[in-house]
């Protein structure tokens, strides 16, 4: 996939997001794929005080090409006991309620909301799960952290995720943004060099010691010479004014 025009809105708004998102958080973790900029995977830690609190758990977004006039599709892609797994969830926040969505919220701010959405009853909405025992859903959040997606170069979800040690020291790889945000960034980079370069004046003559294009201070010197003569004779008429209305 060619990488995408970083000049429309929509491109620019999803590299300032994953430029924010690529600092360590030992909460949430999402980036974009390596090879499409609006499918993004995340990995929330489970809310706390709940039967989630010791789970990782790793999913899905899909960007809508207007985004942000237009919210996001979530999906998890392993068990959490609470979500059904591959299946896009509904929630205020997603395109299953276009109509609340703000283009002011982004991708950290709805998957803050999703984390602490999974410490709700699910209520049979969709993409939601009811009635597995608070026991269960305790075993699979200790088994979560293991969970290991191809799409992320098969690493572990804590590593992913930064976990943080007891004394507080990271032991796991610092988050980096993706792939597609660097050569995007890098290939934007290039390009914008390429236009200065185009568009530079090109100067003739060596370069001194200062630094500066001889022909430029010879430009300048002549410019200087000539403002000289201007006001000498200038000066001259005024005097011979002065002169003339004197003698009379």
């Amino acid at each position: 996939m060619p990488p995408p025009n970083k000049n429309t809105p929509t491109v620019r708004r999803i590299l300032k997001e994953a430029k924010e998102l690529s600092e360590p958080d030992k909460d949430i973790h999402a980036a974009p794929t390596e090879d499409n900029l609006f499918e993004w995977h995340f990995i929330i830690r489970g809310p706390p005080s709940s039967p989630y609190e010791e789970g990782y758990y790793h999913g899905r977004i899909n960007l809508p090409s207007n985004y942000p006039l237009a919210p996001p599709s979530f999906r998890f892609l392993q068990d959490s006991g609470r979500f059904d797994v591959n299946k896009e969830i509904c929630l205020s926040i997603s395109n299953f309620h276009v109509e609340e969505w703000l283009p002011a919220w982004g991708i950290r701010t709805a998957l803050v909301a999703l984390r602490s959405f999974m410490a709700t009853e699910a209520n049979g909405a969709v993409g939601s799960i009811d009635g597995v025992p608070d026991e269960t859903k305790r075993e699979i959040a200790r088994n979560s952290r293991e969970f290991k997606c191809s799409t992320c170069g098969g690493q572990r979800n804590y590593e992913l995720l930064c976990a943080t040690t007891e004394g507080g020291s990271t032991n796991e790889p610092q988050l980096e943004a993706s792939v597609v945000y660097r050569s995007v960034e890098q290939q934007s980079g290039n390009n914008s060099g390429d236009k200065l370069q185009r568009e530079a004046p090109k100067h003739t003559g060596s370069i001194d010691g200062s630094g500066q294009d001889v022909s430029t201070q010879q430009i300048e010197h002549a410019s200087q010479g000539i403002f000289r003569n201007k006001l000498t004779v200038i000066v001259s008429v005024l005097v011979a004014i002065w002169a003339v209305r004197f003698l009379l």
